[in-house]
């Protein structure tokens, strides 16, 4: 496409006679808008992003510059392109979270740049379709209007946030700038007809005043209920009803739409772990020996904890119970000055220097206890007298931790010797913390009472400090080497299954083989998760197709086919099971039909509901309480139907019987607030825009939902990451 240039040509003509701005001005300026500019080219998708509800994120892999990652209705997606999208937006979440990013997160981070790209190019086939243009002038009266785009000026703000336009005019003066005001109209013109799109397809959508005061309603107006219910679980046992075939024949055919499926799979699959192996960590934790060797020969520990550290080092102070159990025991223990560690902990491996100490205001209180539950009726007494035992064995000097391990009903602790670790004011409930607190260390007190049961409490350490520690991380990753192999074995599998088939080749080779419940298309893959790769290959290929290995989480998989349903109608055989419950709840509704006329016959205005139903064995009455049409009533569930009745009667009326999720209902409403008019009114826009965004957000989402589902997509991401 050949630029125009029309900011240069069309704005300012004077720079054809060489009238040129303030240069030590515009350097400044230039210096800034090359920052600024260096954005301006992925504009266009961050407004996808921002507008349309897309993302951006991913990691480089392995290919050629050259190839074709994939291919959208016809448009190639070229792996160079992808990648350096990928790369900056890793370095993106790198400057956001200041650490390394992890494998399953740069996974993630191609599956989403993958989708931006795909929905990139999907839009830009619609917006031809249409024939929408964006015209120079429209452009230039953008740029030199009143209201220039947000982001050119964000580029010309100065300290205290004021737009300077004479700077901005100047930039757009200066012939240095023309080739970035050139990439700027570009942004503006792609950015400009996506706007023209969405306001093309948002243009039906309206917010009438009914829904306005329905979503009011929906949350302000508060009812009250009495309601009889004939469950006909309850009245009509299975046994009393006779469901044939016609008559599951008859339903299926005349509820059609209720049988409509989407397409599915179901998948086989093994996986091969990539979790870190013993000489991955035998590597990390030699790495940091050696560098625990350069501080002791006298190199400066923080400028090692910049240079090695996988997370952000900071210098703080920490109070009993802000760190892990493994660095409290060692941190704690040590002095001002030491280096301790490698230490092996839950997010990797740890050098950490003490750097210093300090007596803090608040006190903790470490202990260990034995917990014997409260029970009820005569094993009370047992239990106290269980509780007394142990706590004499405690006291003649048996040890506690194993007590611990064999008496106390608190498994978490109890695992650990009773261990509770080190806690703060607060911390605990109120018995037992009044209790450890004024014991002394080493004392066994007891038993103490608590809701969760009686407690035997030994007082193992009392401490005020606070230490300031530097904290050099190395997080625990799988090695190359790690990785390899897990492909080398997938891919031995893979052929192998491919030739001996997948159960057999499992079987010589006692791998584990798992399978999935059938999902569809876009879902989320049970035991697997978001994953494109196996989404891609499960509804691609063919039912038995044997997949070449697949990055997932923490692994690699060979995935087969084992089952493929296609768009359509559930066949009658396939939804007899389904069909049943329907036919046979319509069956009961049948039987308990007269009985409930019956009831509603005897009743007045002015009849007792709740004694009228009592009186009906198997009925069930009950009163709601205050409850608002969004929430569920008491003793009803989530039911539409009973809700919507509430709300058409008035207070102190019957409702005639309706049949609800769980059966006939009468209802008789206690009451019902009135509707605020002058809090609505002045609610009303912004429930009213509530309301328009939700549809807007929905009718994007499923317009673009809509272009994939009949987009004709090649997804070749596979060759190029592991």
């Amino acid at each position: 496409m050949r630029f125009k240039g029309i900011f240069l040509r069309n704005f300012f003509p004077q720079l054809n006679e060489g009238v040129l701005p303030d240069m030590p001005l515009m350097t400044d300026i230039r210096n800034n808008l090359s920052k600024a500019f260096a954005v301006f080219a992925v504009l266009f998708i961050v407004y996808i992003v921002l507008d349309w509800g897309m993302d951006l994120t991913g990691r480089k892999g392995t290919g050629n510059a050259g190839e074709v990652l994939g291919v959208v209705d016809g448009k190639e997606i070229r792996y160079r392109d992808f990648s350096e999208a990928v790369r900056r937006s890793v370095e993106s979440q790198k400057k956001q979270s200041g650490a390394e990013t992890d494998e399953e997160t740069e996974r993630q981070t191609r599956s989403q740049v993958w989708n931006s790209m795909v929905d990139e190019i999907l839009i830009d086939h619609e917006i031809k379709k249409l024939g929408l243009a964006v015209t120079d002038q429209e452009i230039v009266d953008w740029v030199q209007g009143p209201n220039p785009p947000d982001f050119l000026v964000n580029q010309f703000k100065d300290s205290t946030g004021t737009f300077r336009k004479d700077a901005y005019y100047q930039a757009m003066r200066d012939p240095q700038n023309r080739q970035a005001w050139v990439q700027v109209e570009e942004v503006l013109r792609q950015q400009r007809k996506r706007e023209k799109l969405q306001s093309l397809l948002l243009t039906s959508v309206r917010v009438t005043e009914q829904e306005i005061k329905q979503r009011y309603v929906d949350r302000n107006q508060a009812m009250d209920a009495e309601y009889v219910l004939f469950d006909v679980n309850r009245m009509v046992p299975d046994s009393e009803v006779t469901v044939n075939d016609d008559d599951l024949r008859n339903y299926y055919n005349t509820h059609q739409e209720d049988f409509k499926v989407k397409a599915a799979r179901k998948l086989k699959y093994v996986i091969f772990s990539q979790s870190p192996s013993a000489e991955d960590s035998a590597t990390v934790f030699n790495e940091l020996r050696h560098i625990s060797g350069q501080v002791k020969s006298g190199i400066d520990f923080i400028e090692l904890a910049k240079t090695y550290s996988e997370s952000p080092v900071t210098e703080a102070f920490f109070k009993h119970g802000e760190l892990s159990k493994v660095k409290e025991d060692a941190l704690f223990s040590a002095k001002k000055g030491d280096v301790v560690g490698p230490l092996a902990d839950v997010d990797g491996y740890h050098l950490i220097k003490v750097l210093d100490e300090r007596q803090g205001v608040a006190e903790f209180v470490k202990a260990s206890h034995i917990l014997i539950n409260l029970v009820t009726g005569p094993d009370s007494v047992k239990a106290i007298q269980n509780v007394q035992e142990i706590l004499k064995k405690t006291r003649s000097g048996a040890n506690f931790g194993e007590l611990a391990q064999a008496n106390s009903q608190d498994f978490g602790s109890a695992r650990l010797g009773g261990e509770l670790g080190w806690t703060g004011k607060g911390g605990w409930v109120k018995p037992f913390e009044d209790a450890a607190f004024k014991a002394k260390v080493g004392e066994i007190v007891g038993p103490v009472r608590s809701q969760f049961g009686w407690h035997i409490i030994k007082v193992t350490g009392k401490d005020k400090r606070e230490i300031k520690i530097a904290d050099l991380v190395m997080k625990l990753k799988a090695s190359n080497k790690t990785i390899d192999e897990a492909y080398r074995q997938a891919q031995d599998f893979a052929i192998l299954s491919k030739d001996e088939g997948f159960e057999r080749s499992a079987e010589i080779s006692r791998y584990e083989v798992r399978e999935t419940p059938e999902f569809s298309k876009g879902s989320f893959v049970p035991g697997v998760g978001m994953n494109d790769g196996v989404m891609s290959f499960a509804f691609s290929k063919k039912i038995g197709a044997i997949s070449e290995p697949i990055s997932v989480t923490n692994g690699v998989g060979v995935f087969k086919i084992s089952e493929a349903r296609e768009d359509g109608v559930r066949p009658f055989d396939d939804a007899k099971a389904t069909v049943r419950m329907p036919v046979l709840r319509e069956k009961k509704l049948a039987k308990i039909k007269d009985q409930v006329d019956t009831f509603y016959k005897t009743l007045s205005p002015t009849s007792d509901l709740l004694a009228a139903g009592g009186s009906i064995p198997n009925v069930t009455t009950m009163r709601t309480g205050i409850f608002m049409p969004m929430n569920v009533a008491k003793g009803v569930g989530r039911d539409p139907k009973f809700t919507a009745v509430a709300m058409s009667v008035k207070p102190g009326e019957l409702s005639k019987p309706f049949d609800g999720l769980r059966g006939y209902y009468v209802i008789r409403l206690v009451s019902k607030t009135e509707i605020d008019t002058t809090r609505f009114a002045a609610e009303r826009n912004t429930l009213r825009d509530q309301i328009l965004q939700d549809k807007k957000s929905r009718l994007l989402s499923d317009w673009l939902t809509g272009l994939r589902e009949k987009a004709e997509i090649e997804d070749h991401r596979d060759k190029f990451y592991r």
